[in-house]
């Protein structure tokens, strides 16, 4: 690097581009050729120091400015190939040291460094930035800085949670920290983290002038804290001000630090219910910089962090992430079919059926940058799905995801209409009309006859077979499942069902559109109740069959939330609609047996008028506005036929609720529904709320061993009868010691 002359360019090994300016700006660019984002590895660690080396020896570079090649982010944190080579969390522990040595480096450097940051900066990507002398940030949407590890199950390794803490304080460290969540360059302003916020066309240009500026005028360096906190109570009202007023009283001191840290705790045991140990080793960290100092609490990161590394918990995470991208990556249709399964393209959607269901994905297609038409057999419906959609979409602007004006160009590409006004133009129609054969039959026979004859049409299905619903078209090839899950903009699974006489090229275009709307997407084959519905159906019947025998509303429920759910299989079932999960489940009991065969539990409160959510009762009641709660309804248990048994332990009731899951799974498998076990673990996660830390139900049989399985599984079939008969694929891999991964 030392041979740089003014004005030339050197490409580095393999990373690193090297230009020095006439202006004495040395501008580093990093462009990883072999990868699609740039990422922290030993090798970008050595270049990296190279290069800053080089220019601290240079006596004509005056000051280095850092920016990234590519052109949809910065650097977006360690490499995860890399950390899954390592096996002893010693070694984990050293590599951290030694990234937080280099970017301690930095931030020591003699002559200013200024981070150019345009895209993701997220993980080690926002943790340098962090370390560099200032940083300037784009107004790009896709500009977005964050610590995103604890996702997998991980902590900061290079001292950025620190320095978060150093420039915003004990309190806004521990929310980036614990939740994951990315901030704009706006909120990142207002934070300090980043100096200034410029158009993508002039950051370069505005990183080497501040760069010059902060060499020539140490002292603007030294005042750098200074101004990041009047750019902080420049971007805040009089009343926010205040209210930081107490917040920073109670840091600053150790009964306050004390307290913040105790809130802390609890609240992060009460969301993780200790599932998830980086939350807390991260409040360890911050306690010791609080306590301590900046040197001690970086020692105890890099040592918490090995140990996180080689955790069971972040290993499944981090499966989960390779998972989830090579899903992404799938188009989903077999090898021999992709060269004739090019997606369609779509510009337009018509949604059939405007309730809850329909008018979330109406939105999700809205936000997607689709043109979208809300159609329903009743004004007053369309009106209310068309409401409903809006609001969504006010919603994110109040929470300043959407400017003003980004939001009136979004439901400007919203319209409604009766019947099937407007549908001629669409290229994909998704129905989402109640789950009965003959009404889905009139819907398609329908609108076969205005649609054109490239338009793909699809099904919002949760149980029946598409080859059913199929076969009222006169063109069948273009029917599909597009299964969505309620509430549509929250949960980020899409199941697309491809019956035996499906188009490759219409499955390829529903994929297409589900990825386009943000949805992890599976593609499935054709049977009643699909993958996810299949193996839901036996959980919440296991929960209705344990409530039946005397075991109360919320044991059940917080067994399950103990072991990882985000909620419980009866607030599930009241989410879903009582009245709907009991009409799924005599449909998939008609397909299956007994096996599958609805508890009475259901028909009754049915009989009582209890649907759940929609009417306010079910399991639970609930109460109306934003902030209201529910609450069990105790007058539930009149309603149901209970026979009282000696109550089981929580580790026995999740035990006969996931068991029943999993062995479904298996069976799913061994009938080639699903494709892969890959498709079974993120759709089971994505889609129902598996827990992530035990990767899936295949990872899950994997970990635990399908010898271990199968004995918990004939136990249960012993005690219990039919309904917990080992699947055939579970026995098979007990017997010869398989394992799906």
């Amino acid at each position: 690097m030392g041979g740089v002359t003014l004005g030339t360019i050197v490409r580095a090994p393999s990373i690193i581009c090297t230009e020095v300016r006439a202006d004495g700006v040395s501008v580093l660019t990093l462009d990883d050729p072999g990868e699609t984002h740039n990422t922290i590895t030993p090798q970008l660690g050595a270049e990296l120091a190279a290069a800053l080396e080089a220019a601290d020896r240079d006596a004509r570079v005056k000051a280095v400015v850092l920016r990234s090649g590519k052109p949809e982010s910065f650097l977006v944190g360690a490499n995860i190939d890399y950390l899954r080579t390592i096996r002893f969390a010693n070694d984990a522990e050293v590599a951290a040291l030694e990234v937080s040595k280099r970017f301690g480096g930095i931030a020591a450097s003699r002559k200013p460094v200024v981070a150019c940051v345009h895209g993701a900066a997220l993980g080690g990507g926002f943790e340098l930035s962090l370390a560099c002398t200032a940083t300037v940030a784009t107004n790009d949407r896709a500009t977005l800085l964050g610590l995103p590890e604890v996702k997998l199950g991980l902590m900061p390794a290079a001292n950025g949670l620190l320095r978060v803490a150093q420039r915003a304080g004990l309190e806004v460290a521990i929310d980036l920290g614990l939740t994951g969540r990315s901030v704009s360059a706006a909120e990142a302003l207002t934070h300090g983290f980043v100096d200034k916020v410029v158009p993508p066309a002039e950051a370069l240009a505005a990183a080497c002038r501040l760069a010059l500026q902060l060499a020539r005028r140490p002292d603007l360096r030294r005042a750098l804290p200074r101004r990041r906190a009047w750019l902080r109570h420049r971007g805040s009202s009089v009343a926010r001000v205040r209210e930081a007023a107490p917040r920073l009283l109670l840091e600053n001191n150790p009964v306050g630090r004390s307290v913040l840290f105790r809130r802390a705790r609890e609240a992060a045991e009460r969301e993780t219910r200790g599932h998830y140990p980086a939350a807390q080793r991260m409040l360890d960290v911050l306690a010791r910089f609080g306590g301590r100092g900046f040197a001690s609490a970086a020692k105890l990161e890099a040592k918490l962090f090995g140990e996180l590394v080689v955790s069971e918990t972040s290993h499944r995470l981090v499966e989960l992430f390779f998972a989830t991208t090579a899903a992404k990556k799938d188009p989903g249709v077999e090898h021999d079919e992709r060269a004739r399964a090019q997606a369609r393209p779509v510009t337009k959607i018509a949604v059939i059926g405007s309730g809850l269901m329909g008018a979330g994905i109406a939105y999700a297609s809205l936000q997607a940058g689709f043109d979208v038409r809300l159609t329903d057999t009743e004004p007053t419906a369309v009106e209310r799905g068309l409401a409903y959609v809006k609001d969504v979409v006010l919603e994110r602007e109040r929470r300043g995801k959407l400017t003003s004006a980004e939001r009136t160009a979004t439901v400007a590409r919203l319209s409604g209409g009766r019947d099937y006004e407007g549908v001629e133009n669409a290229d994909l129609v998704i129905e989402a009309v109640f789950e009965d054969l003959d009404w889905k039959h009139a819907v398609l026979r329908d609108l076969e006859a205005r649609v054109k004859p490239t338009c793909v049409i699809a099904s919002n299905t949760s149980a029946l077979r598409i080859a059913r619903i199929a076969e009222a078209a006169a063109r069948p090839e273009r029917v599909l499942g597009m299964h969505y899950f309620g509430p549509v903009h929250r949960v980020p699974l899409l199941e697309v069902v491809r019956a035996a006489r499906t188009d490759p090229a219409a499955i390829a275009t529903a994929v297409a559109v589900g990825r386009r709307q943000g949805k992890n997407v599976i593609v499935v084959r054709d049977g009643t109740g699909f993958y996810t519905t299949r193996i839901l159906a036996p959980f919440l019947n296991e929960a209705a069959i344990l409530l039946t025998e005397g075991v109360s509303i919320p044991t059940i429920d917080d067994a399950l939330v103990d072991w990882g759910f985000p909620a419980g299989p009866l607030h599930m079932l009241d989410e879903m609609g009582i009245d709907l999960a009991a009409h799924v489940a005599s449909t998939l009991e008609a397909a299956y047996g007994a096996r599958l065969g609805a508890p009475q539990v259901l028909a009754a409160l049915r009989m009582d008028d209890r649907k759940g959510r929609k009417n306010g009762r079910g399991f639970y009641l609930y109460g109306r506005g934003p902030k209201a709660g529910r609450r069990v309804d105790d007058t539930v248990y009149q309603a149901i036929p209970i026979r009282p048994l000696a109550k089981p332990m929580p580790d026995e009731i999740s035990l006969r609720c996931t068991m029943a899951l999993v062995n479904e799974a298996l069976r799913c498998l061994d009938e080639n529904i699903l494709r892969s076990p890959r498709d079974g673990d993120v759709g089971a996660i994505f889609g129902l709320g598996f827990p992530p830390f035990r990767g899936g139900p295949f990872r899950y049989v994997d970990v635990i061993g399908p010898q271990e399985i199968l004995r918990r599984t004939r136990s249960l079939e012993q005690r219990f009868g039919a309904r917990f008969e080992p699947a055939p694929l579970l026995v098979e891999m007990a017997r010869k010691g398989k394992r799906f991964y």
